[in-house]
């Protein structure tokens, strides 16, 4: 295995409470996927009514913590966008899918997030192919 990129990012979940409160559409539709807006608002419609749920925050923390890792892993060769990645889980696990993995030279990729209390850490790890 070569390792191509290893990105890394935390996130205060608080923060991300604070820019969703301002622009809660348009942060959502500029760093979500289709796939993923769909996903977001079906856990938010579930979620409705119970102020104690933050899975709708937890969800979009850890995929801008996993893009912004892909980011990271990748630049400064390639400046991956919100676009360019879509997050999926696969076995409860983060899984990463990017259409064009090969124009970017990326082989099999690697993602983890965990979360404690107010702070959410979202780790990638991208091999050559």
């Amino acid at each position: 295995m070569t390792i191509l990129g290893i990105g890394v990012d935390i996130l205060h979940l608080p923060r991300l409470r604070q820019v969703l409160s301002r622009h809660p559409e348009r942060f959502v539709t500029r760093i979500l996927t289709k796939v993923e807006q769909e996903e977001f608002h079906a856990i938010k419609r579930k979620a409705e009514g119970d102020a104690n749920n933050d899975a709708p925050l937890r969800y979009l923390g850890s995929r801008w913590a996993l893009k912004e890792a892909c980011y990271k892993a990748m630049y400064p060769h390639y400046k991956l966008t919100w676009q360019d990645v879509t997050v999926v889980k696969e076995d409860g696990k983060p899984c990463l899918k990017i259409p064009e993995k090969d124009r970017f030279g990326i082989g099999k990729t690697h993602a983890s997030v965990s979360h404690d209390g107010e702070y959410l850490i979202g780790q990638v790890l991208f091999e050559s192919p």
